[in-house]
């Protein structure tokens, strides 16, 4: 049965489930094995080079489960990090277009 009256197909591709459509990849910058070999002295509100893998794009910290960090060491990160923050070293957001 065709559909002569020119009406739209009622179920276009676009409105399928995720599941069948194409997977989007999302490149992200694997941080486990920086965290992996971070020695304890190395992190340090100085550091920025450092401090800056473990800020999104926006400026948020990066949660352990994504970093790969101990507890210990994602505590001296946060701490590092808002020290910087403090001390305008680093900033609280970035590009935020709220």
């Amino acid at each position: 049965m065709t559909n002569t009256s020119g009406a739209r197909n009622l179920f276009p591709f676009n409105l399928l489930p995720r599941l069948y459509q194409e997977p989007v990849v999302i490149a992200r910058v694997n941080r486990k094995e920086f965290t992996a070999k971070l020695k304890p002295e190395e992190i340090d509100y100085k550091r920025l080079d450092v401090l800056a893998r473990f800020l999104t794009p926006i400026g948020k910290i990066e949660p352990a489960r994504r970093t790969g960090a101990t507890r210990t060491q994602q505590a001296r990160i946060v701490r590092a990090i808002k020290r910087a923050r403090y001390l305008g070293l680093l900033p609280y957001t970035i590009n935020d277009s709220r």
